[in-house]
């Protein structure tokens, strides 16, 4: 019985090997096909002409030609252009519900139109999402057959995050937009509690004056900090880069700085100590904690203790509370 249970196991560990060795071989058949610069060329050549949708088509129908993995996917999945097509392509579909992008069809029996259909959801996910990574995550995770797809094909996933980098940081709305609003929305809230420190100050509030700006320079030195753990390690520009993060700190820039990095599709540089994403959100995780609630608070109860309010007051406390809303719900959508 021992002698049987060790052939078994044997067995099964030979298998699982064998499995294991076959999966790397094949994945690194797709990378050698797709991978490294030539697929990044191959991404930009398409995206070169997305504009025009015959010259689009042809350059999808030549890269599926001479690519073996492509080709072979051609072969199986005859709807495999269209959905190309239409990712690559990334037009909008204005005032269409998400409903009308439900498609719970299997891979085996998608067809062409469905697969359309799933493609033209992505512009939507591309703008609800601050990397492309994410987006794809939640294009395949959405539609069965693009599971199934994604478990055939080792370089599937990698093809999609490719061109999702490259029409995010060559399209200019959602997370770009978002990136300037954050810009916007934390220089006018800083300014809006510069304003407010010094009225408190004119109102002998000292007390709230001086919890008001000890709050900003908290936050500030908490930048200041992010800025100084990012920079040591980096193995060039070292000194100019600690500088230029600096500034954007004290002119209150950082946050934006940072959220365009993140939409830009930004890589992590060589030494830093974390990628752009999580810097973005320690960044905005230390503003919403040390400075926006506690500040927005704050400066509620002086404003309700006293019975004349200049209208100055009220915007203050309207572009803080638009910051703070700003900054929450990136934070949690972002690391969602």
């Amino acid at each position: 019985m021992k002698n049987a249970d060790l052939v078994m196991n044997t067995a099964k560990l030979i298998i699982a090997a064998g499995y294991k060795m076959k999966e790397q071989a094949r994945q690194e058949m797709a990378e050698e096909d797709l991978g490294g610069g030539m697929f990044d060329e191959t991404v930009k050549s398409l995206h070169a002409h997305r504009q025009n949708k015959d010259l689009l088509t042809e350059r999808i129908l030549e890269e599926i030609r001479t690519t073996n993995v492509l080709r072979s996917a051609q072969a199986k999945y005859r709807f495999f252009d269209e959905f190309l097509f239409h990712i690559v392509r990334n037009k909008m579909k204005i005032g269409a519900s998400q409903t009308s992008f439900a498609v719970e069809t299997p891979l085996v029996a998608l067809t062409a139109n469905e697969a359309g259909r799933i493609a033209r959801s992505f512009p939507a996910m591309l703008m609800a999402n601050a990397t492309g990574d994410a987006a794809v995550d939640e294009l395949i995770v959405t539609y069965p057959a693009l599971r199934e797809l994604d478990r055939e094909y080792a370089w599937f996933r990698s093809m999609l995050v490719a061109i999702a980098t490259e029409l995010m940081s060559a399209v200019a709305y959602g997370v770009k937009a978002r990136a300037y609003l954050g810009a916007g929305v934390s220089a006018a809230d800083a300014i809006s509690d510069a304003y407010m420190i010094n009225e408190f100050y004119v109102m002998g509030k000292m007390g709230t004056a001086n919890g008001l700006l000890a709050m900003v320079g908290a936050n500030l030195g908490f930048q200041v900090l992010i800025v100084f753990a990012q920079t040591q390690g980096l193995k060039k520009d070292k000194l100019r880069t600690a500088l230029f993060e600096m500034l954007s700190v004290i002119t209150f820039t950082k946050p934006g700085l940072d959220a365009y990095r993140v939409a830009s599709g930004a890589e992590q540089p060589t030494g830093a100590a974390m990628n752009p994403l999580m810097e973005m959100i320690y960044t905005k995780g230390g503003e919403l904690v040390l400075e926006a609630i506690p500040g927005l608070v704050l400066q509620l109860v002086a404003l309700l203790s006293v019975k004349e309010r200049a209208t100055s007051a009220y915007i203050s406390i309207a572009i803080s509370t638009a910051s703070t809303a700003l900054t929450a719900t990136t934070l949690f959508w972002d690391n969602e």
